[in-house]
């Protein structure tokens, strides 16, 4: 499929096309069975403009993303007999790799988002990863991979023959566990008489995983005292940790005991897995983000990399790409103080002309608050 060009492109896109364009000359490109997968290129309004774009192997794409020069690039999570055949149905499923989209989305330091924000992400990652994926559906290490999305969040994608062929509703259910959907507070906790019982943190499941992050929780001064004030005492505080170990809630006589615990309930379930977006995880047929392609909202690599190397990955430095030469640009609105790959500018005002290096430059572009001088 030939993707027509748009004669409309203002400076600031074409300059980023063919910034794109050089580094996909010999950057690297992580994609699996490249010959079945869909592809998706987007542009400056839009990240998918185009979709139903099949390569015949790693080469084909290359050459592609160095003529056309997306912005934007996605593949399915699918794999099929034929990629770019419409409709749908004529592509001939053939099974799918289990993706999970985590994102900051729900950030309140507007598009530039901050280092804070991102770090939350980023150990929501880890947590489905070491929390669920491993010891619950028992992945190995092998079969996981991570990558950053290039903004403001990871993928975690799965290659496993025991997700292949799983249809929508199976995906969903994973979804549903991972993120404690339809899971109640009725279903963990319980009363005999006046004693008062739920789960143990040694037990599995989302039960002892709500236990052990109580737990730890109440290491928290400000979070126990709100429990109960006689927990301000570290020697209460060890008698309530022992006691729910052995799945009793409530040796210390806490007051409004299963209000505060159904409050904590609905607060932490929803922390535990993260910001995971379900409908990504069900969706057979998701284009999801090139793992290694460049972000055309920020200009940085959505950055695949293992298990080991995600606890320490810090995106405004390792996900930079363009590292050398500087460009003078215009900015077009106001700017926070930001700092890309150790050099630290702003904040600045709209209508401030400098010089900056060139990931900074392509950042400031990619987020349309700038424009060239």
């Amino acid at each position: 499929m030939e993707i027509p060009q748009n004669p409309q492109q203002t400076a600031e896109e074409k300059f980023l096309r063919q910034l794109f364009s050089g580094h996909y000359k010999n950057g690297a490109i992580s994609v699996r069975k490249p010959d079945a997968r869909e592809f998706g290129f987007g542009g400056w309004e839009k990240k998918i403009e185009f979709r139903h774009i099949g390569v015949k192997n790693e080469g084909g794409l290359r050459a592609k993303l160095v003529s056309e020069a997306p912005l934007y690039v996605s593949h399915s999570v699918g794999y099929y007999e034929f990629p770019d055949a419409r409709p749908m149905a004529r592509k001939n499923w053939l099974g799918a790799d289990l993706v999970f989209d985590l994102d900051a989305e729900g950030h309140s330091c507007g598009k530039f988002t901050c280092e804070t924000c991102m770090e939350k992400v980023k150990e929501d990652a880890i947590k489905l990863i070491e929390e669920f994926l491993l010891p619950d559906f028992g992945f190995s290490k092998g079969e996981i991979s991570v990558n950053f999305s290039g903004s403001r969040g990871y993928h975690v994608h799965v290659v496993s023959d025991a997700v292949y062929g799983l249809e929508r509703d199976a995906r969903r259910e994973i979804a549903d566990y991972v993120t404690g959907t339809g899971l109640s507070f009725e279903q963990l906790f319980w009363k005999e008489g006046k004693k008062f019982f739920g789960p143990k943190t040694s037990q599995g499941g989302f039960g002892g995983k709500f236990a052990r992050a109580y737990v730890k929780r109440l290491d928290d001064d400000a979070f126990a005292k709100s429990v109960a004030l006689k927990l301000k005492r570290q020697e209460e505080r060890l008698r309530l940790k022992s006691a729910i170990e052995g799945g009793n809630w409530d040796n210390v006589g806490i007051a409004n005991r299963e209000k505060k615990l159904q409050a904590a309930f609905d607060e932490m379930k929803l922390t535990l897995a993260g910001r995971i977006d379900a409908n990504v995880t069900a969706d057979t047929s998701k284009l999801i983000r090139m793992p290694d392609s460049l972000h055309g909202g920020s200009g940085f690599c959505a950055k695949k990399m293992g298990m080991a190397d995600l606890p320490s990955f810090e995106p405004m430095n390792d996900a930079v790409v363009f590292s050398k030469g500087e460009m003078r640009v215009k900015t077009s609105e106001a700017v926070p103080g930001i700092c890309i790959a150790g050099f630290s500018f702003g904040p600045l005002e709209a209508g401030k002309t400098l010089e900056l290096p060139m990931a900074c430059a392509a950042y400031l572009l990619c987020k349309k608050a700038a424009t060239l001088a």
